[in-house]
């Protein structure tokens, strides 16, 4: 399995079971109960990129979110 980084493009399994792509704001770290990975939207990655602040991401249990195709290299 391949590391997640800030950065990477990664696939989360929402609740209701449909996969989401998302931009990685962080690594596997660690949350209230389980392990997290920080994530957003393409979009929210791409106008903070623009307007020169950090994205706001939500956390994703570390267990639902895959390495996606694109990892930034």
């Amino acid at each position: 399995m391949q590391e997640i980084r800030r950065g990477d493009v990664v696939v989360a399994e929402a609740a209701d079971g449909q996969p989401r792509e998302l931009r990685a704001l962080s690594g596997v770290v660690p949350g209230g109960d389980f392990a997290v990975v920080w994530a957003c939207s393409a979009a929210e990655w791409e106008a903070a990129g623009g307007e020169g602040r950090e994205p706001e991401g939500i956390p994703w249990p570390a267990e639902d979110v895959r390495l996606g195709n694109h990892a930034v290299a």
